[in-house]
């Protein structure tokens, strides 16, 4: 080996001069805010060269930077700080969302549709005459639910701003002829008695029904709390009803009618009943059951049973009473009473129609009381001889002491009754008022009874008036 190169070969110094340590980085919390502001995130950058982990201060210290104040998740800062996570987004502030107000609303508590069916009866069978078209109402009745619109709920976003929410519009406003609004806006009620419609967006209630065209197949029958008036006839078969007044432009064939005031048929009524508790006013009446408490008028009436409360007047061209019979509580005017041909026609003056119907219904009744009584006295004395003869078991102790109990209200009862159809007749035969005024003629074949007594025309009266005087029926010129 060469000594010499080996000498003079450089072998490396040591360096007097050591390298920098690194400076440690602290970690970094960013935060963000959602762009409705409901919401706050952080993201945190982790520490570096044993730089500080996030602590709670520096995370609420970067939130405030932030001007995030409401909502903050303090356990979930707690979290962070004893088990960092990093560069991930956490939510840490969460607002409250506004809630908008509802809208008010409304329910209608009677039928609107127009779609009329037949009625299914309890039993199931269909009533094809009633189609339930009125809707009938009475004051104080509620027509209308109303639910109130809300305000809302008031929020606040993470930078604690308010949220106002959007106000819930009122129900439309429903109020239409007599009906008001009551319990704070809250329900809409009937302010009269009447029809109840939905029309033009407003509820009304009318005190008066309207039928455009004829009662038939289309309409069913009409029952109405109010007054009715109908533009057409009322057809055979179907029956109209109302609380207040009835008045109808056609003609009545073979239908009921039924008014708690007064009627006007601007033509007339045939084969129909009709019931009237006011005035009666009509073009004729023909072989039809009529009974009005009031006053009636009429241009003729033909073949027909006529109970009046008050006066009975008939006028115009074709003006008379003929066949049938006729009760009138005060005066008949007729300017012809019965026919040529001897028609019989049977009237009474002087009573209330009441009295006289309640005394026909006592005449046939009393019978039936009678015979009931009897058959009730024959039952006891056999269930008597066998409770006698000691053969009487539980039940028909029962059956007897039920008899006993029956024969002792129908006794009761036919006791009233026999003493008030005394005290009727009594009354109509002591009645002597009620007259017949007669322009023209009274045929033979008409029978007039006034209190009492009763006259038989045999031969014609011409321009008389029949009064009761002096015990009789008389007749004199007519005033």
């Amino acid at each position: 080996m060469d000594i010499k190169k080996v000498e003079n070969l450089e072998i490396p110094q040591p360096s007097s001069e050591t390298e920098p340590v690194p400076e440690p980085v602290d970690c970094v919390v960013h935060v963000s805010i959602s762009g409705d502001r409901l919401a706050a995130f952080v993201n945190i950058d982790p520490p570096e060269n044993g730089g500080a982990a996030p602590t709670v201060a520096l995370m609420e210290a970067a939130l405030d930077i932030e001007g995030v104040t409401y909502g903050i998740n303090r356990k979930k800062l707690q979290e962070l700080e004893e088990k960092p996570c990093y560069r991930r987004k956490i939510r840490i502030a969460e607002g409250k969302k506004e809630i908008n107000g509802t809208d008010g609303a409304y329910e209608i508590l009677f039928n609107t549709s127009k779609d009329f069916k037949p009625k299914v009866r309890a039993d199931g069978t269909v009533d094809f005459q009633d189609l339930g078209i009125v809707n009938n109402v009475e004051k104080g009745q509620a027509l209308c639910k109303i639910t109130l619109p809300t305000d809302g709920v008031e929020g606040i976003s993470v930078t604690g701003e308010k949220r106002l929410p959007i106000k819930g519009r009122a129900a439309p406003y429903l109020i239409g002829r007599n009906t008001e609004l009551i319990e704070q806006g809250t329900q809409i009620i009937a302010t009269k008695n009447g029809h109840a419609d939905f029309i033009g967006g407003a509820i009304h209630v009318n005190e008066t029904y309207y039928v455009n065209g004829d009662v038939d197949h289309s309409t069913g029958n009409i029952k109405v709390i109010g007054n009715i008036v109908i533009n057409g006839m009322v057809l055979s078969g179907f029956s109209v009803e109302a609380e207040g007044s009835i008045e109808i432009n056609g003609s009545v064939e073979s239908a009921t009618l039924i008014s708690g005031g007064n009627m006007l048929l601007r033509s007339g009524i045939n084969g129909s009943v009709l019931t009237c508790s006011g005035d009666f006013n009509g073009k004729f009446i023909e072989n039809s059951n009529v009974t009005v408490r009031g006053n009636i008028r009429s241009g003729y009436i033909m073949n027909s049973d006529i109970h009046c409360g008050k006066n009975l007047e008939i006028t115009g061209m074709f003006a008379r009473f003929s066949g049938g019979s006729c009760v009138v509580g005060n005066d008949m005017i007729a300017p012809n009473i019965g026919t040529s041909f001897g028609v019989k026609t049977y009237l009474q003056l002087g009573v209330d129609p009441k009295i006289v119907e309640r005394q026909q219904e006592l005449i046939k009744d009393l019978p039936d009381l009678e015979k009931q009584i009897s058959m009730l006295e024959r039952l006891i004395l056999l269930l008597e001889q066998i409770e006698t003869a000691g053969r009487l078991d539980n039940e028909k102790k029962e059956t007897l002491q039920e008899a006993r109990h029956s024969l002792e209200v129908l006794s009761k009862r036919f006791t009233q009754e026999n003493h008030e159809l005394v005290m009727l007749n009594h009354t109509i035969e002591t009645n002597e008022c009620g007259r017949i005024i007669c322009k023209r003629t009274i045929y033979p074949g008409t029978i007039i009874k006034i209190g009492g007594e009763q006259l038989s025309v045999t031969d014609p009266l011409h321009h008389v008036m029949v009064y009761f005087y002096d015990g009789e029926i008389r007749h004199g010129p007519a005033i």
